[in-house]
Order: structure tokens, then C-alpha cells, then sequence
């Protein structure tokens, strides 16, 4: 049987700069948003994932930090570009021992994302 990563969260402190951030400078689309439960849903291409207000139903890990997992991309060059163009705090591109590129951004509330490109 096939097994795959569904359903995992960050959190943030305010929606609407959560989706200027996700949304406006990431590019993913909103796909769900419920500000009762202080939660939203974004999806790019096959990648859907929350965000989250701590304690207001979605879970309770503060903001901050790296985030435990990496997006893979195919133009890190590009993406590193667009988000210093939006003033989005991004480290310069590293080359890894096993043959990636790698940036690391933080978003609004203090959250690091990796993205990550395979070198051919």
C-alpha cells in the first residue's frame, strides 16, 4: 500500500498576513478558510497543508522556528528572486553535500520554510 503526507499545519498569529504572505508571495491558493477556528487551508499544485491561530482549534505550537519538513521546487533561482522582490527575509542559495540547493525564508511569524531544488 502507498503511504504519503496528508494533512500538516504551521502556525501563524494573524490570517489575513498569513495569506498575503502564502497566498500573494508564495503563490499557493486559499482554499478554505474558517476564522472560528482561526484556520486556513492553501494548496499549490499537489501540496495542501493549514495554517493555524494556536489555541483556537487547530492546535497549540507557538510560531517560530524551522518547520520540519522541505518543499521541493524546480527554479530555486527564480522563487530566491520573487520573494526578495517582496521584501521576504531569504537566505542566500546553499549547496548541499547530497546535491540540492537550498533556501531557507522566514515567513511573517517567525516560521522557517526550506525549499529545496535537486541538482541534475
Amino acid at each position: 500500500k502507498k503511504m504519503k503526507i496528508v494533512g500538516f499545519k504551521i502556525p501563524v498569529l494573524d490570517l489575513d498576513k498569513a495569506i498575503e504572505f502564502y497566498v500573494d508571495i508564495l503563490g499557493f491558493s486559499l482554499v478554505f478558510r474558517a476564522d472560528e477556528f482561526g484556520w486556513l487551508t492553501i494548496q499549490r499544485e499537489s501540496v495542501q497543508f493549514g495554517l493555524y491561530i494556536p489555541g483556537q482549534g487547530g492546535g497549540t505550537r507557538e510560531p517560530g522556528g524551522s518547520i520540519d519538513f522541505s518543499f521541493s521546487v524546480e527554479d530555486i533561482v527564480s522563487l530566491q528572486s520573487n520573494l526578495k522582490k517582496n521584501n521576504a527575509l531569504v537566505s542566500d542559495i546553499a549547496n548541499t553535500a547530497d546535491g540540492m540547493q537550498v533556501i531557507d525564508v522566514t515567513d511573517p511569524f517567525g516560521n522557517v520554510l526550506t525549499f529545496r531544488k535537486q541538482n541534475n
